[in-house]
Protein backbone atom coordinates (compact mmCIF):
# COMPACT_ATOMS: atom_id res chain seq x y z
CA UNK A 1 0.00 0.00 0.00
CA UNK A 2 2.92 2.36 0.64
CA UNK A 3 4.00 1.90 -2.99
CA UNK A 4 0.53 2.90 -4.11
CA UNK A 5 0.62 5.86 -1.75
CA UNK A 6 3.92 6.81 -3.23
CA UNK A 7 2.57 7.02 -6.70
CA UNK A 8 2.10 10.22 -6.13
CA UNK A 9 3.35 7.99 -6.12
CA UNK A 10 2.26 11.63 -8.59
CA UNK A 11 -6.32 14.40 -12.42
CA UNK A 12 -9.70 12.80 -15.11
CA UNK A 13 -9.70 13.27 -18.76
CA UNK A 14 -12.10 16.10 -17.94
CA UNK A 15 -9.27 18.31 -16.66
CA UNK A 16 -8.05 20.58 -19.39
CA UNK A 17 -4.38 20.73 -20.24
CA UNK A 18 -4.14 24.14 -18.63
CA UNK A 19 -1.35 26.61 -19.17
CA UNK A 20 2.04 26.32 -17.55
CA UNK A 21 1.98 26.57 -13.73
CA UNK A 22 3.71 29.70 -12.50
CA UNK A 23 6.13 27.78 -10.30
CA UNK A 24 7.07 24.44 -8.82
CA UNK A 25 4.68 24.94 -5.91
CA UNK A 26 1.76 25.32 -8.32
CA UNK A 27 3.03 22.33 -10.33
CA UNK A 28 3.02 20.24 -7.13
CA UNK A 29 -0.60 21.16 -6.37
CA UNK A 30 -1.61 20.48 -9.96
CA UNK A 31 0.19 17.13 -10.02
CA UNK A 32 -1.76 15.90 -7.00
CA UNK A 33 -5.04 17.25 -8.40
CA UNK A 34 -4.44 15.41 -11.68
CA UNK A 35 -3.49 12.23 -9.81
CA UNK A 36 -6.73 12.46 -7.84
CA UNK A 37 -8.69 12.86 -11.08
CA UNK A 38 -6.94 9.92 -12.76
CA UNK A 39 -5.67 12.23 -15.51
CA UNK A 40 -2.71 10.32 -16.97
CA UNK A 41 -1.95 12.95 -19.62
CA UNK A 42 -2.01 15.66 -16.95
CA UNK A 43 0.35 13.70 -14.68
CA UNK A 44 2.64 12.86 -17.60
CA UNK A 45 3.33 16.53 -18.25
CA UNK A 46 5.29 16.59 -14.96
CA UNK A 47 7.20 13.31 -15.34
CA UNK A 48 10.51 13.44 -17.22
CA UNK A 49 10.90 10.87 -20.00
CA UNK A 50 13.38 8.97 -17.81
CA UNK A 51 11.02 9.12 -14.81
CA UNK A 52 11.92 10.25 -11.29
CA UNK A 53 13.05 8.73 -8.02
CA UNK A 54 10.93 8.44 -4.91
CA UNK A 55 11.83 7.53 -1.37
CA UNK A 56 9.18 6.98 1.27
CA UNK A 57 9.34 6.29 4.99
CA UNK A 58 9.20 2.49 4.52
CA UNK A 59 11.67 2.18 1.66
CA UNK A 60 15.27 1.06 2.03
CA UNK A 61 16.23 2.58 -1.30
CA UNK A 62 14.69 4.99 -3.83
CA UNK A 63 12.19 3.65 -6.36
CA UNK A 64 12.06 4.61 -10.01
CA UNK A 65 8.66 6.01 -11.04
CA UNK A 66 7.66 6.66 -14.64
CA UNK A 67 4.46 7.33 -16.57
CA UNK A 68 3.80 3.57 -16.90
CA UNK A 69 3.65 3.31 -13.10
CA UNK A 70 0.89 5.93 -13.02
CA UNK A 71 -0.94 4.19 -15.88
CA UNK A 72 -0.91 0.96 -13.87
CA UNK A 73 -2.14 2.75 -10.75
CA UNK A 74 -5.03 4.39 -12.59
CA UNK A 75 -6.02 1.12 -14.32
CA UNK A 76 -5.93 -0.83 -11.03
CA UNK A 77 -9.28 0.52 -9.88
CA UNK A 78 -7.96 2.29 -6.80
CA UNK A 79 -9.26 5.73 -5.93
CA UNK A 80 -6.61 8.40 -5.41
CA UNK A 81 -7.63 11.27 -3.12
CA UNK A 82 -4.85 13.76 -2.45
CA UNK A 83 -4.44 17.46 -1.90
CA UNK A 84 -1.51 19.43 -0.53
CA UNK A 85 -1.09 22.12 2.08
CA UNK A 86 1.53 24.20 3.87
CA UNK A 87 3.78 24.30 0.80
CA UNK A 88 6.99 26.26 0.63
CA UNK A 89 9.22 26.79 -2.38
CA UNK A 90 13.00 27.28 -2.29
CA UNK A 91 14.69 28.15 -5.60
CA UNK A 92 18.26 26.85 -5.93
CA UNK A 93 19.39 28.12 -9.32
CA UNK A 94 17.70 26.01 -12.01
CA UNK A 95 16.24 23.66 -9.39
CA UNK A 96 13.37 24.32 -6.99
CA UNK A 97 12.74 22.37 -3.78
CA UNK A 98 9.12 22.24 -2.64
CA UNK A 99 8.16 21.08 0.84
CA UNK A 100 4.69 20.58 2.23
CA UNK A 101 2.10 18.11 3.46
CA UNK A 102 0.11 15.66 1.37
CA UNK A 103 -3.31 14.86 2.78
CA UNK A 104 -5.53 12.02 1.59
CA UNK A 105 -5.37 8.35 0.76
CA UNK A 106 -5.30 5.73 -1.94
CA UNK A 107 -8.36 3.52 -1.56
CA UNK A 108 -8.65 -0.01 -2.93
CA UNK A 109 -11.89 -0.71 -4.82
CA UNK A 110 -14.84 -0.89 -2.44
CA UNK A 111 -12.84 0.27 0.59
CA UNK A 112 -12.75 3.48 2.56
CA UNK A 113 -9.37 4.52 3.94
CA UNK A 114 -8.91 7.29 6.50
CA UNK A 115 -6.92 10.30 5.34
CA UNK A 116 -3.30 10.50 6.36
CA UNK A 117 -0.93 13.43 6.49
CA UNK A 118 2.46 12.87 4.85
CA UNK A 119 5.20 15.50 4.88
CA UNK A 120 7.06 15.63 1.55
CA UNK A 121 10.00 17.19 -0.22
CA UNK A 122 10.08 17.38 -4.03
CA UNK A 123 12.89 18.43 -6.36
CA UNK A 124 11.70 20.14 -9.54
CA UNK A 125 13.41 21.64 -12.58
CA UNK A 126 12.04 23.61 -15.52
CA UNK A 127 13.30 22.12 -18.79
CA UNK A 128 11.93 24.53 -21.38
CA UNK A 129 8.79 22.43 -21.93
CA UNK A 130 7.57 22.83 -18.35
CA UNK A 131 8.11 21.75 -14.77
CA UNK A 132 9.47 18.22 -14.30
CA UNK A 133 9.64 16.28 -11.04
CA UNK A 134 13.05 14.67 -10.48
CA UNK A 135 12.77 13.35 -6.92
CA UNK A 136 10.12 12.98 -4.23
CA UNK A 137 10.71 12.10 -0.59
CA UNK A 138 7.68 11.13 1.49
CA UNK A 139 8.13 11.04 5.27
CA UNK A 140 6.16 8.78 7.59
CA UNK A 141 2.40 9.28 7.50
CA UNK A 142 0.20 10.11 10.46
CA UNK A 143 -3.59 10.20 10.68
CA UNK A 144 -4.97 13.49 9.35
CA UNK A 145 -6.89 15.55 11.86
Amino acid sequence: MRRAALLLALGAAGLAQAGEPAGAREATADLYARMSAGDLAGVARYVPEAGFTELDGDAVSPRHIDVAAFAGLFKSGVRVRFHVSDMREQPLGDVVVVTGERIGAIEPPGATVADSLTPFTMVWAHDGTGWKLHHAHLSGSTPAH
